[in-house]
């Protein structure tokens, strides 16, 4: 009875992560093409449900071309575990094209950003891309987000870490030493507008204040957030930063 309480309200958790995801109101279909360098710098882009987090195309650092992953992600894509598993694969295969079908160095720089429902498809990716290739990480709302390595005292980590079953993205909170790349990780915190993003802070799931206001309330400026925190190299690939 137990293990079936905790199970439905982890379920509605989910169902209402998936309907308070978004901040825009329409899914990509498409990447757009490099018709630029096809080995300068590029960020590729993963955003969340119904295209949450999209800014981050406009927010890419200086020089690099931003390139949107698609996958489904559209209202009527409630699947968040064939969602997911679909992102990776697309995002794979962006990065198949670039260093196999293009021949591009290794060295290339890759940024890899994500929101929300794409942070679990760019941490996927990030925990299990081979090494020795020259990428960056930076994830908002990480669903996995890693409760240790962060600069807040006592941070639960993220709400999909905490279920009783694997969730979308995988079970558990990411493993400390688990990514493969340096990997920024930021989460809206308690003292932020509407008080901590439940999704990636799990504090009282019981309270939606956070998940209206919170979770879609980001910048979305990586550039400007890498700034901020640095890029890698980290200690153990990881910078885990609750703001403000």
């Amino acid at each position: 009875m137990y293990f079936r309480r905790r199970w439905r309200a982890a379920a509605a958790v989910l169902t209402l992560w998936s309907l308070l995801a978004a901040t825009g109101t329409t899914a990509a279909t498409a990447a757009p093409a490099r018709t630029a360098n096809a080995c300068g710098p590029v960020m590729f882009v993963v955003p969340g449900y119904r295209d949450g987090g999209h800014e981050m195309l406009d927010h890419a650092p200086a020089g690099v071309n931003p390139v949107r992953i698609p996958y489904p992600n559209a209202e009527s894509d409630i699947n968040l575990y064939t969602d997911v598993d679909t992102g990776v694969a697309n995002l794979r295969t962006a990065l198949y094209n670039l260093y196999v079908k293009s021949h591009c160095d290794l060295d290339t720089k890759v940024y890899i950003a994500g929101f929300s429902l794409g942070a679990l498809v760019a941490g996927t990716v990030l925990e299990t891309e081979p090494p020795g290739r020259n990428i960056q990480g930076i994830l908002f709302s990480d669903g996995r987000r890693q409760a240790q390595e962060s600069n807040w005292p006592g941070d639960p980590g993220g709400l999909i870490g905490h279920l009783p079953v694997p969730g979308p993205g995988g079970s558990g909170l990411r493993p400390v030493d688990g990514f493969k790349y340096p990997t920024l990780s930021l989460c809206n915190g308690p003292n932020a507008a509407g008080h901590a993003d439940g999704i990636c802070f799990m504090s009282n799931i019981g309270d939606l204040n956070g998940y209206f206001t919170s979770h879609p309330f980001y910048t979305f400026d990586v550039a400007r957030e890498l700034s901020i925190h640095g890029e890698g190299p980290y200690p153990n690939n990881l910078r885990n930063r609750v703001i403000p």
